[in-house]
Formats: C-alpha cells, sequence, structure tokens
C-alpha cells in the first residue's frame, strides 16, 4: 500500500508538472516581443522557476516515505518554443520607426495645408489650362445670353426707344414708300398666296398668312434700304447720303423688331386669366417679354383684390 501511494502521488504531480507547463506554453504565446533579448530571458527563467520547485517537492515526498525507493521520473521532453526566441526585425526593430516613415511624405501636404490656411482666397494657385486643351473641352453652354461689342451711344439712344414703341405710323408710311422693291430685284417682294390655296384654308390661316406679308415686305423694304447705301458708296464718295440710308434701314428693321414682340403678347395673352389681363397689358418690355416686374405688379393686384372684399358690403339674403 505504502508503494501504490507513493507512485499514485508521483504521477499526480507529474499530470500537474504537464498542465504547468501546457499552461506556461500557452502564456508565453501572448507575450509580445518589444523591448530587447535580456527581458525575454528574464521571463523565461521566471516561467521555469515553478516547475523546478514542483519537481523537488516530488522529489522530496518519494524519499521522505522511506519504505520504496523512489522510482526514476522520465521528464518528458521539453517542446520546441519558438515564440520565445525573438525574431531580429522585431528585436531590433523600434516601435517609432513607422511613424519615422510617414512622416516625410506628409510634410509637402503640412505645408500645402498651412499655406492654404493663410491664403484662403488666393486663387492665383490654381494652373491655367492650355488654350488647345480648352479648345478641346469645347464652348461652355451657359444660360446667362452672351453680349457683342457695344456700339457707339448716339446709336443706342436711337434703336432703344424703338425696340420698345417702334415707329410711328406716319413715319413708317413715309420710309416705307421711299425704299420700293428694284426692279431688278423683283424677289425682294413678299410672294402672293396662290388663289387655289386660299381658297382650300380657313379664314384664321388666310389671316395669320396676311400678317406674315406684312413682315416680309418691311424685310425687303430693309434690304432696299441697306442696298441704296451701298449703291452710294459704290458709285461716289457721298458718306453722309450712304449713313441715312442706313439709318432708315435700322429704323425699318427696329420697328420690326416691335412687331414681332407684339405678336408674341397677342399669341400668349388669349391663354391667361382674365382678371390680370389688365396687368399683362400694360406691362412694358425689358430683357423679359411682359417685364421683369410683373410679379410684383401681380402681388399688388391680389392685395388690392383682397382690401376691396374686405370693405366690401355684404347684402343679407332675403328671408321668405
Amino acid at each position: 500500500m505504502p508503494k501504490r501511494s507513493a507512485e499514485g502521488k508521483i504521477e499526480r504531480y507529474e499530470r500537474k508538472i504537464r498542465k504547468l507547463r501546457e499552461r506556461d506554453i500557452g502564456r508565453h504565446r501572448r507575450i509580445r516581443v518589444i523591448s530587447s533579448d535580456s527581458s525575454n530571458s528574464e521571463g523565461v527563467e521566471d516561467a521555469d522557476q515553478p516547475e523546478l520547485s514542483l519537481k523537488n517537492n516530488a522529489k522530496d515526498l518519494g524519499n521522505s516515505s522511506g519504505q520504496c525507493p523512489t522510482p526514476s521520473i522520465r521528464e518528458p521532453e521539453p517542446m520546441p518554443e519558438p515564440e520565445l526566441t525573438p525574431e531580429p526585425e522585431l528585436a531590433v526593430e523600434p516601435v517609432s520607426r513607422p511613424e519615422t516613415r510617414t512622416e516625410k511624405p506628409l510634410e509637402p501636404l503640412a505645408l500645402e495645408a498651412t499655406s492654404l490656411e493663410q491664403n484662403p482666397n488666393d486663387e492665383s494657385a490654381e494652373p491655367e489650362l492650355d488654350p488647345e486643351l480648352l479648345e478641346a473641352l469645347g464652348e461652355s453652354t451657359s444660360d446667362t445670353p452672351e453680349f457683342g461689342e457695344r456700339i457707339h451711344d448716339s446709336l443706342a439712344k436711337l434703336w432703344l426707344p424703338l425696340l420698345v414703341k417702334g415707329l410711328p405710323k406716319d413715319k413708317k408710311e413715309k420710309i416705307l414708300k421711299e425704299y420700293l422693291i428694284p426692279d431688278n430685284c423683283r424677289l425682294l417682294q413678299a410672294p402672293k398666296l396662290n388663289a387655289e390655296i386660299s381658297a382650300a384654308v380657313i379664314d384664321s390661316v388666310r389671316n395669320r398668312d396676311k400678317i406674315l406679308v406684312v413682315h416680309q415686305q418691311q424685310l425687303g423694304s430693309e434690304i432696299t434700304a441697306i442696298n441704296r447705301a451701298l449703291n452710294t458708296l459704290l458709285s461716289g464718295d457721298d458718306k453722309k447720303n450712304a449713313i441715312q440710308h442706313l439709318s432708315n434701314a435700322c429704323r425699318i428693321l427696329s420697328d420690326l423688331h416691335t412687331v414681332n414682340t407684339n405678336s408674341r403678347i397677342k399669341l400668349i395673352t388669349p391663354n391667361l386669366d382674365k382678371n390680370f389681363l389688365h396687368i399683362v397689358q400694360d406691362a412694358v418690355r425689358d430683357e423679359t417679354l411682359f417685364g421683369n416686374k410683373l410679379a410684383e405688379k401681380i402681388k399688388a393686384a391680389r392685395a388690392i383684390e383682397r382690401q376691396g372684399l374686405q370693405i366690401k358690403k355684404t347684402n343679407p339674403k332675403p328671408t321668405y
């Protein structure tokens, strides 16, 4: 019985030794090698001390029994511990090395950011594109209209009133009679509608065609006035007479421009509410067909209408 009890104790201690060794191996796997080889060696020595103490205790227990000699304990071969042998790259490489690698490429970016903070409104840093590249990109499609070269202020003062109100009726008839269609260029005359076609179409179409005939005839007179000016310059050096013909041509064209504006207004107004027709009819064109202040006029008209309803006397319905 004493021999068996001693052997059982020895086996039990061997199992504890194996468990402790396996636990220490798992613990060493989680250790991160950071500083140097000296610290690793100290950690290994400290980790092996529990194993030696347990072995000595097992031997002392076997000798203290005194009844049987202690059997030789075959210690298991130590398992290789690759985690405890630090690799040269991990042991030698300092922790701050990744930071030093990233600092160098970030320096120009930091300088650029500081320069932008100091000069946030500096647009000169943006490089200009090559004219050939701009031509390859194509023209811009902006909604804002593009205007050309300015004309003389005296000329602009002549045409602007005509573009709003047109020519007076008597002056217009006088200028048109002065510039009849040339005999050797009869196609400048507006072509007449064939009798067969006129009989086949409805009245509204015929009336619309008559309006277009008047516009086309006026355009022919304007072309005639320009040719008079060219003929004067080609045959002589009467500059004043040539300028007068050109001025009359511009007057006819400006009046035709106004006629087309009024035609557009007449085309649109039948589709509007009757309560606002008086506002539209009194509107004067500018960059828009009915003027830029049309919205303000409509708001004012609605306000007047609401005030009128408030002060209007309501007649009670008769009761029967």
